[in-house]
């Protein structure tokens, strides 16, 4: 198994459940939530669809390393990127803009997703991490 793809399935980060969330966040006003919880829910399912793409092709990776499956032109493009320490294409197709590689990439999301977890479980920050969001123009808007 390719070590550095043990390495991201290991810290990996659960994805985010509305859940687990605090209540207060989610009641409703005049039968709509506020315009920052509805920025979070947004960030959440992009974050999450991110997560989502790289557990599922992290196991696929293993699997056709290991010879279970077929190892198709996205899987070796993937195991190609990891051995190389760049985000693979199939991640960037649904992750956020970076020119950053693989490793401070990847400490950068378990930040980004840290701060979107803490806001969910915590409430509303006192201070917000602009360059963390997938959409910050829907933040700023949400803050109007």
């Amino acid at each position: 198994m390719l070590a550095k793809q043990k390495d991201l399935l290991e810290k990996h980060p659960e994805t985010l459940d509305r859940a687990t969330g605090k209540k207060e966040l989610f009641k409703e006003k005049n039968g709509l939530l506020t315009s920052l919880t509805t920025v979070l829910l947004l960030e959440m399912e992009k974050f999450n669809r991110l997560l989502n793409v790289m557990r599922t092709s992290l196991i696929d990776l293993e699997k056709a390393i290991g010879g279970f499956i077929v190892m198709s032109e996205t899987l070796d493009s993937m195991y190609v990127s990891l051995q190389n320490g760049r985000v693979p294409d199939n991640w960037t197709k649904v992750g956020y803009n970076s020119l950053k590689p693989l490793g401070p990439w990847h400490t950068d999301l378990l930040l980004r997703v840290e701060m979107f977890r803490l806001w969910l479980e915590d409430g509303q920050p006192n201070a917000y991490w602009l360059s963390g969001f997938f959409f910050p123009q829907g933040f700023m808007t949400g803050c109007l």
